[in-house]
């Protein structure tokens, strides 16, 4: 007791003083400059800095603290790497959930142990009525009580929830603690930290169940995937992302797959295909459609990326009737699409709720767009972002997705950038664009007449053509961000950007 009265005493002579600036009762009307000379967070944080210096004295007082100075206990230790309270302080936390939130970027090695050595504490002793941990998030973002994710929320808000979990789609193993965590494979290996992690939790696998959010995996083997699937429970994942790995290596996810009916975001990044017909280098259509068809339906699947699969080109048709829900986030980038691809869009019924439709990077080269200008006045409900960049669409392919653009009233974010089209087309765009009232980002490319035969940028068109471009959208609506952008000149290598504030820049 007499450490807890020279805690308070020299630690905290100005607490009580401290706390009457968070009264709900508070007088709103002290002047600025008295609240932040007298702010909280500053006077706490400088003192417990100056407990954390006496080690000793720190764990001593940690079951008379407060809970909102033991949160900030928490968060000074970690932070200042002062890993044997932070040992200690992981069997006496107040609450049933621990978020660190940003905190997981300054976590090395030797925090992650003095952790889980705490954790080794908590799950050894036999009075558990000071301690209510049984949810340790070790990721940035909160996979909340209620199923969500919330990215850039405060740490002290969400480290500190105290109400009831609902029970949600994953989680069903029943097991003392759970350890939320999001796992990168690079190349197949494991780093020093999360190769410590598995050893430990494989080691306790009867009391602690790993939850891995998001998994994420550049290049594979199968030996990898053996050990990952040893440890992690694919019911668990939300976030799948693969990358810079071949077609066939797929073959072993297979199983897993099916495992994953919590999976909500599938990322599939430069797949490449090495299935060969004979001495031909032409891809073996027949066993890249075999392989596509054993992927299994995904329950929950919400948002679908494909970046640089070679072998998406004619079997869309197939990865889309592996949806259960209807899909929210369609990208699709870096992939040559067929016509038979895309006429099967308007017609698909997993896509008719899409809030975000993303095709980039000529994946519509050389393609009728009447098939999706069907999809666009299908989806003109619910459609917040159309992202059309890099596409090389010209004049011809905007006029037929005119009519629908202008039917998509809840679209928010338009990316036209990157397509060759002239002013005259430019502005009808505009004109139609102009009516949708809640948009709040456009990017338009400059028009062909800003560039000379050679591809050089003649600068001094663009300013000159945008003050009438965007006096077109004023007409209709006062525009939030808008800019229009030239591609890199040939002569210079630069690209020029003219903006809403009728500001010209070079990038």
């Amino acid at each position: 007791m007499s450490s807890l009265l020279q805690f308070g005493v020299t630690a905290f002579p100005c607490l009580n003083m401290v706390f009457c600036y968070q009264c709900p009762d508070q007088d709103e009307s002290l002047e600025e400059d008295t609240v932040n000379i007298y702010s909280p967070p500053t006077l706490q944080k400088l003192s417990i800095q100056r407990v954390l210096k006496d080690e000793t004295l720190a764990i001593s007082v940690l079951k008379y603290l407060s809970d909102v100075l033991f949160q900030l206990m928490f968060e000074e230790a970690f932070t200042d790497g002062h890993t044997k309270i932070l040992t200690a302080i992981i069997p006496l936390w107040p609450f049933p959930y621990l978020f660190l939130g940003t905190l997981i970027n300054k976590c090395n090695l030797e925090t992650l142990k003095a952790m889980l050595e705490g954790l080794d504490i908590l799950l050894a002793q036999k009075d558990t009525s000071r301690c209510k941990l049984r949810v340790l998030n070790l990721t940035n973002k909160k996979y909340g009580l209620l199923g969500e994710s919330h990215e850039g929320e405060g740490f002290s808000e969400f480290m500190t929830q105290n109400q009831p979990m609902k029970k949600s789609l994953d989680c069903e193993v029943k097991k003392e603690l759970k350890l939320t965590s999001e796992l990168h494979f690079m190349e197949g290996t494991l780093d020093e930290s999360t190769t410590y992690l598995f050893q430990w939790v494989q080691q306790r696998k009867d009391s602690i169940h790993l939850c891995c959010r998001m998994l994420k995996i550049h290049g594979l083997t199968e030996a990898t995937v053996i050990e990952i699937f040893k440890i992690v429970h694919a019911g668990c994942i939300q976030t799948l992302v693969l990358s810079n790995i071949c077609v066939e290596d797929l073959a072993f996810l297979i199983s897993h797959l099916r495992q994953m009916n919590s999976l909500s975001t599938l990322i599939l990044d430069h797949i490449t295909g090495t299935f060969f017909t004979g001495d031909s280098k032409k891809l073996d259509e027949e066993k890249i459609f075999r392989l596509v068809s054993q992927h299994p339906t995904f329950q929950s699947l919400k948002k679908l990326y494909v970046q640089d699969v070679s072998y998406i080109k004619g079997n869309l048709k197939e990865y889309l009737r592996c949806l259960k829900k209807p899909l929210k986030t369609l990208c699709i980038a870096g992939c040559e699409l067929s016509q038979s691809d895309l006429d099967y869009l308007p017609y698909c019924l997993n896509i008719f709720e899409l809030k975000q439709l993303l095709l980039g990077d000529r994946c519509l080269s050389d393609l009728f767009l009447v098939p999706l200008g069907s999809l666009l006045e299908r989806v003109r409900d619910t459609l917040q972002t159309l992202d059309l960049e890099s596409c090389y669409l010209e004049d011809s392919h905007f006029s037929v997705l005119l009519p629908a653009l202008s039917q998509c009233s809840h679209l928010r974010v338009v990316d036209f950038y990157n397509n060759n089209i002239s002013l005259s087309i430019l502005k009808q765009i505009l004109h139609h664009t102009a009516q949708l009232s809640q948009l709040t980002f456009e990017r338009y490319p400059a028009p062909l007449e800003c560039y000379d035969e050679s591809g050089i940028i003649l600068s001094h068109r663009l300013k000159y053509f945008c003050p009438e471009l965007l006096d077109i959208l004023r007409a209709k609506r006062q525009p939030k961000k808008v800019t229009f952008e030239t591609t890199q000149c040939s002569k210079c290598g630069g690209s020029f950007i003219y903006n809403l504030e009728n500001q010209f820049s070079v990038k």
